[in-house]
């Protein structure tokens, strides 16, 4: 039982939050609706371009990623969280604003989002947090974003040639800075974005793995040139995990761990054909694992849709704050806390090229079985730098061609390669029979019914948002 000054605080608590949560809205900022010492500290590691599919605690037997498996047990793994875009400044400007790539603006790889928008920072040092973003950056301006950057990015390795990356997260800059926090400013609740540049490519020399013992994906040919690459994928992963495991020592060596939901994810899928740069599953859907002592349950698996889109919102009310009615993405709190089981009914997912790399703009709506892909230019042969790129040993178009070969004189190889390549204007895939989404079901006259549903569902969407691709389309 409660006494009556116990009911006289928590009602005055609630008066705070329905304020706060008023002013919130409005974009009128309440700095103080709880003590920023109660408040939690929020750890977001997101690796680059690490599939779902390549992570032991996802079912993958022969990788190695100790410290990731690890974390599953202790925190909640997501079956069903899914990048809104799969390539990385439009899936990066999406975590951080809480806003489809339409409405933010950064809608094409290396593209910016609109200077009058709001972004995390912006939300949650309003709430008194100091909200920092280590290494890998690939979102602006930076009027928007307007973290606080931390410097921590490992040296070049002259044994271990990149192109197209950096090194990756330097974790001894993330201890510093973690004891300096802890130190000097104790009372004040951390938000802190860790950006890894593994696993993108140019991937790790395999020091490691067996390319013969691999199993290859069925949405790849499967050649020694792409199992040579596939060990190299898996090295590198293997290295990031590392740094995961050292970042997750730091915070407890620093005082962090009781207090602090950690997060670990990836901007979005692997760096392979039918992957990154579309939206299908191995190109959208991420790992996304959460650890928060004490609030989330040990070992826990989460099967509810969730998009990136969310992550903001959430992040906002965890702070103890109600996020703005604005945004696009909405809080899952309810759903890491254990209180509820299920929370979107569908996603949407927008893919619109890089450069002349890539130039085959993509939509789509997804339900618990179904996905709906929306193709706006199906009259061009779909390319990427994966099929492009020359000189990278044992990676892309040195894979590529071997694919292209194996398909002169293999019936099997032919058929995904064509599948690869080419795209009807629209798509249906029932993903309970059909999880690497190859065979197109748009034309069987028995779906018919769910496919002018979610080709309805999906068009509304995008008039929703404003998307220059309805008017392709």
């Amino acid at each position: 039982m409660y006494s009556d000054r116990h009911r006289a605080k928590r009602l005055s608590l609630l008066g705070l939050l329905i304020v706060g949560g008023a002013c919130l809205a409005s974009a009128t900022w309440a700095k103080v609706i709880s003590s920023p010492e109660s408040r939690p500290n929020i750890v977001m590691f997101i690796s680059d371009d690490h599939g779902v599919e390549f992570a032991g605690c996802y079912g993958n037997k022969t990788i190695r990623t100790s410290n990731i498996d690890a974390l599953a047990s202790e925190g909640m793994r997501f079956t069903r969280m899914f990048a809104a875009s799969a390539t990385c400044a439009p899936s990066r400007a999406v975590i951080y604003t809480g806003l489809y790539p339409a409405r933010n603006g950064a809608m094409a790889n290396h593209s910016t989002c609109r200077p009058d928008i709001k972004a995390l920072p912006t939300y949650l040092k309003a709430l008194g947090y100091r909200v920092v973003l280590a290494n890998k950056v690939h979102v602006k301006p930076k009027e928007v974003f307007d973290f606080e950057y931390l410097q921590a990015t490992l040296p070049r390795n002259p044994k271990q040639p990149r192109r197209y990356r950096q090194e990756g997260l330097d974790t001894q800059v993330v201890d510093r800075f973690l004891a300096d926090h802890a130190q000097s400013k104790r009372n004040q609740p951390l938000c802190l974005i860790l950006a890894d540049n593994g696993p993108h490519v140019t991937w790790e020399k395999n020091r490691s793995y067996d390319p013969a013992q691999l199993l290859v994906p069925r949405y790849m040919v499967d050649t020694p040139t792409t199992r040579k690459a596939l060990a190299n994928y898996y090295q590198d992963i293997t290295t990031m995990d590392e740094r995961v495991g050292e970042v997750l020592a730091s915070l407890k060596k620093r005082g962090y761990q009781d207090n602090t939901l950690f997060i670990y994810t990836s901007d979005q899928g692997s760096e392979w054909p039918h992957s990154k740069w579309t939206v299908y599953d191995t190109g959208i859907r991420t790992p996304f694992i959460a650890r928060w002592p004490g609030k989330i349950k040990p070992g826990t698996l989460c099967e509810a849709l969730v998009s990136f889109v969310d992550i903001t919102p959430t992040f906002i009310e965890i702070a103890a704050a109600k996020p703005p009615v604005n945004l696009d993405g909405r809080s899952f709190r309810d759903v890491l806390l254990g209180q509820t089981e299920t929370f979107r009914q569908r996603i949407f997912a927008s893919h619109s090229g890089d450069g002349q790399m890539n130039v085959f703009p993509q939509r789509c709506v997804r339900d618990q079985r179904y996905k709906y892909v929306l193709n706006l230019r199906p009259e061009n042969t779909w390319t990427t730098h994966f099929t492009k790129v020359p000189g990278i040993p044992d990676s892309h178009k040195a894979v590529w061609d071997t694919w292209i070969k194996r398909a002169k004189n293999h019936p099997e190889a032919a058929k995904l390669v064509d599948i690869i390549q080419h795209h009807p204007a629209e798509e249906l895939y029932d993903l309970q029979t059909d999880p690497n989404e190859l065979h197109n079901i748009a034309d069987k006259p028995e779906m018919q019914q769910i496919l002018e549903r979610m080709r309805n569902e999906l068009k509304q969407w995008m008039a929703s948002q404003g998307d220059p691709g309805l008017q392709k389309e």
